[in-house]
């Protein structure tokens, strides 16, 4: 449909839309609140690059969710300026073999500003980190934010993961959090409900401690405090300590 079609009829649940001077598809898209992928598919074999004053094309009547209904193990992602398959595999450390499994029916090279497409989730292995040290990646995560929340630099989270990339997290991706050495460290003894620190392993001091109860136990492992508080309230005496790792 690259000439003008003056008698292009819409279908049920669209209306029919004059391509107007300087119109681009992902301005026309924003314009109806829908998306480019939306337009496409309710106008096979229109060339978005070849769009033509006067054209007539169809457009959805209700707003669009934002992308398509990807699979499980895919999400959806909206190609930017100047994308193309190529770089985007690269950015996610996937195959462009793999996104093309993924969407069945794309063109590589007409790929649309605004054209949302499924992308496959690359299937992590835990990494090996230093004294169990982990934390899974989840919804709404930045580098920046677990940075903080941690209390460690940037480029040290950096270092810590080589090949990390941090515009492409996913949930659930395991990543290894910095271990810092110090001079001391703490054991706790939850049979006996006592807190032991160490300078240098040697034994420094003892202190009493309360441990978990069934429902919420004491967890187990190896863990860096990335945090301390004084009188935090509820049922945390006067004194907590935040771990490294989620429990």
């Amino acid at each position: 449909m690259c000439g003008k079609d003056l008698s292009r009829q819409c279908p049920s649940g669209s209306t029919t839309y004059v391509i107007k001077s300087g119109d681009l598809l992902y301005k026309i898209a924003d314009r109806f609140n829908t998306t480019v992928s939306a337009i496409l598919s309710l106008n096979p074999g229109m060339l978005p690059d070849r769009l033509q004053v006067g054209q007539r094309i169809c457009i959805p009547n209700q707003p669009q969710a934002g992308a398509p209904s990807c699979p499980i193990g895919t999400s959806p992602y909206e190609i930017k300026r100047g994308e193309i398959l190529a770089a985007i595999a690269t950015k996610f450390n996937i195959t462009v073999e793999s996104i093309l499994a993924a969407n069945p029916g794309i063109v590589p090279e007409r790929l649309s500003i605004g054209q949302v497409i499924c992308i496959p989730q690359e299937k992590t292995v835990q990494p090996a980190c230093p004294m169990l040290n982990t934390y899974v990646i989840k919804r709404g995560d930045t580098l920046f934010e677990i940075s903080r929340r941690f209390g460690v630099s940037l480029s040290s989270l950096l270092s810590a993961n080589p090949g990390l990339v941090p515009e492409a997290l996913q949930v659930g991706q395991v990543i290894c959090l910095p271990v810092f050495h110090s001079a001391f460290s703490i054991k706790v003894d939850t049979q006996a409900k006592r807190l032991y620190l160490y300078q240098n392993s040697t034994l420094y001091k003892a202190y009493p401690v309360a441990t978990g109860k069934i429902t919420s136990p004491t967890p187990k492992g190896t863990f860096t405090i990335i945090n301390k508080q004084v009188n935090p309230g509820g049922p945390f005496g006067t004194r907590w300590m935040g771990l490294s790792q989620p429990h």
